[in-house]
């Protein structure tokens, strides 16, 4: 009889720091099972976003691409290009039921290949006609549903918290546990179970049993501002550059990262929950269960909450592989790797092709030894923005049709990325190498869609102009 194929259930959280975890030495927050989840399988400490926002990132995560690639840059697009393979698509080829629970953030892509939704995002659906909002209504909760908090403060909400019973957090992890309930073990799934937060608004519910005292929370030792007087020269997040002590004060910072590691508490509860079921079930032998988020988030880091911007707080992201007698446990990973990786990792564990129009690299090796990545850049943009990142240096680069503009940091010397010496001329040869890694990363994953077939001499990384 022929092995049953493994399952996948991929669990993502929104904007979560990759050091808000009790196994990365966080001194307050509180995260017993995903501490669990990581000590019985392999983390990698050092994994990096391809973009710093939600819709470009999730697009990196599920087509195992470059967002200069797949070509979604921006969180209010009109739409994901049908033309894009998704990881959950691909796997129904291979019998796979595919499910999304939560937050989806994948506007206007028809090809998403998940055929089960549960869906809690106010822009996952037309206005609040989403599964969450229709739950609460049902139960007269929803006059309190808030998708926006208090732009001015930290996305605080002023409105009475939802019961804990009926949070967000509590009817994803339920929606999660009923899904694999229905399932049929003859049948494989790939679930991406999505939680909404700790994304703002940052609204603890009520009754909530995992609260944290505001004057007894360490903040993070980087407490100067990054920047005072307005913004880095490519990006601006409005509002957001509000939510910083200077506008607000530190007793607002140390409530809002309170509610911040509230949520993180509860979430981490749910997940706990999500994998008794597996046990419950039977199904946790045979299932692959992966932890991640689509990016990060200041959590407290230059005395300022959300996100934005190139720094490591919002592109470093956490990553946990984990499958009893699959994946070996207590495996602790400093190499660098992105989020490309998932898609052609998923395809090695399963044992099946990776596509050709897949960017990233297996980390089924990594995971199978005690190898650890020896990749020396990984790579981030914004639109107009191209960002490299080595294990001694990052380098943040563009041109406005006048000025070559740019940010350059030694992470050793400086690894909170204060000091930038993109334009002394002790540091002109490591830019110039840097800049030349930028462009030749960029050239070597460009895929131009209409480019004739024997015009130019291709890289093997292109797959658009080959039969």
């Amino acid at each position: 009889m022929a092995a049953a194929k493994k399952n996948v259930l991929m669990i993502m959280v929104d904007q979560h720091h990759a050091r808000c975890f009790g196994h990365m030495g966080n001194p307050d927050v509180k995260t017993p099972n995903l501490d669990r989840l990581a000590a019985g399988g392999v983390r990698f400490d050092n994994c990096f976003a391809q973009h710093g926002t939600c819709i470009p990132s999730r697009t990196s995560w599920l087509t195992g691409q470059y967002c200069h690639t797949h070509g979604v840059f921006g969180s209010d697009t009109d739409g994901i290009p049908a033309s894009l393979l998704s990881l959950p698509a691909y796997l129904k080829n291979f019998g796979y039921g595919t499910a999304l629970i939560g937050k989806k953030h994948l506007p206007g892509w028809p090809t998403h290949g998940f055929d089960y939704e549960r869906l809690c995002y106010h822009a996952d659906a037309p206005f609040r006609a989403h599964d969450y909002y229709q739950y609460l209504k049902k139960h007269d909760l929803h006059h309190l549903y808030d998708d926006l908090g208090d732009v001015e403060k930290f996305c605080l909400s002023d409105l009475p918290a939802v019961p804990v019973e009926h949070s967000l957090e509590v009817w994803t992890g339920r929606e999660a546990t009923k899904y694999l309930e229905l399932q049929n073990k003859d049948k494989p799934f790939f679930a991406q179970v999505s939680f909404e937060r700790p994304h703002p608004p940052l609204t603890v519910p009520q009754g909530c049993p995992f609260i944290y005292d505001p004057a007894k929370i360490t903040l993070p030792e980087n407490q100067k501002e990054k920047i005072p007087g307005g913004t880095p020269f490519y990006f601006n997040r409005n509002v957001e550059l509000k939510w910083c002590t200077s506008v607000s004060g530190e007793e607002t910072l140390r409530e809002a990262l309170c509610a911040y590691y509230s949520l993180i508490s509860l979430i981490d509860r749910e997940i706990g929950l999500i994998m008794d079921k597996l046990d419950e079930l039977a199904l946790r032998e045979n299932t692959v269960v992966i932890f991640c988020s689509d990016h990060g988030d200041y959590a407290g880091e230059y005395a300022r909450m959300a996100k934005g911007w190139s720094y490591d707080a919002i592109l470093r992201v956490p990553l946990i592989w984990n499958m009893p007698g699959e994946i070996p446990s207590g495996q602790v990973k400093q190499g660098l790797v992105e989020q490309v990786d998932f898609f052609p990792t998923i395809c090695d564990l399963l044992g099946i092709t990776t596509p050709r129009c897949v960017q990233g690299q297996s980390l089924l090796p990594l995971l199978k030894s005690d190898a650890d990545s020896e990749r020396d850049a990984v790579f981030s943009e914004y639109l107009g923005v191209k960002t490299v990142r080595t294990r001694l240096y990052k380098l943040n680069y563009t041109f406005d049709g006048t000025d070559e503009l740019g940010e350059l940091f030694s992470l050793e010397d400086d690894p909170r990325e204060y000091d930038n010496l993109f334009a002394t001329e002790e540091y002109a040869d490591i830019r110039e190498k840097l800049l030349r890694k930028l462009l030749n990363w960029h050239i070597q994953t460009q895929q131009p869609f209409n480019s004739p077939r024997n015009d130019e001499h291709l890289p093997p990384s292109r797959w658009f102009a080959r039969g």
